[in-house]
């Protein structure tokens, strides 16, 4: 409803015949006057439609602080065409479940992001400032940093059994360590730490970074001169 909707309409007067006439005329156009301030108040306190309002014709230095609610908004009524503002915190709200969209140049604090709800999965969360990737939630890697820990720590977890990277510099130490599971160094499986032993490949693969002889060739040398001896 527009004002123009509810404004009276006064004729030019009639000529009268009598003073009923003129009673009658003046009841008519006061009952036309109460009507069109009712409505005009319900417009304004209520209804007020965009169509009575010109282009610019509201700035905020003239709203009062607190009279505009959300329960004096119609819902649907705000779209996002009509929002414009330089940054979003200045729009104090819970955004609730987003859907589609992009995000690009922000910066973003204290948060938790995943890929997905389910499994596989990649995510990222300040708690412990961790990174990983997941296979199942008992099959997995995470790079963390743990309070009080000197540097970031790897973690992967197998069939829920923890193994661990991590560097100590209190004594220089870079720690591979593992409960259960076997270690393999290189594709060829030249070096193999288990728990109560060691496996290599030969004695040629351990050598001597001084001579670049290998355990193989100081064997082979211990066992000819032993050959010598008894000969």
């Amino acid at each position: 409803m527009g004002i123009q909707d509810v404004a009276p309409a006064f004729r030019n007067p009639p000529t009268f015949q009598d003073f009923e006439e003129v009673k009658a005329y003046l009841k008519d156009n006061i009952n036309k006057i109460a009507r069109s301030l009712q409505d005009i108040d319900f417009m304004i306190n209520g209804t007020l439609d965009v169509k009575n309002i010109r282009a610019d014709g509201i700035e905020a230095r003239n709203i009062k602080a607190g009279s505009i609610t959300t329960e004096k908004i119609q819902a649907g009524a705000v779209v996002a065409d009509k929002i414009d503002v330089g940054e979003l915190s200045a729009i104090s709200a819970n955004l609730g479940h987003i859907v589609a969209g992009l995000i690009e140049s922000v910066q973003i604090f204290g948060s938790y992001i995943a890929t997905s709800r389910g499994y596989p999965r990649a995510e990222m969360s300040n708690t412990e400032n961790m990174f990983g990737a997941y296979m199942s939630p008992s099959n997995y890697i995470q790079m963390y940093s743990p309070v009080g820990h000197y540097s970031p720590v790897l973690r992967f977890e197998a069939g829920g059994v923890p193994n661990y990277i991590f560097y100590d510099p209190t004594d220089n130490t870079f720690s591979i360590t593992s409960s259960i599971a076997d270690i393999n160094i290189s594709t060829s499986r030249d070096i193999q730490l288990y728990a109560n032993s060691v496996r290599l490949a030969g004695w040629s693969i351990l050598r001597n970074n001084g001579t670049g002889r290998s355990l193989d060739d100081e064997l082979k040398s211990i066992d000819d001169r032993l050959k010598s001896l008894g000969g």
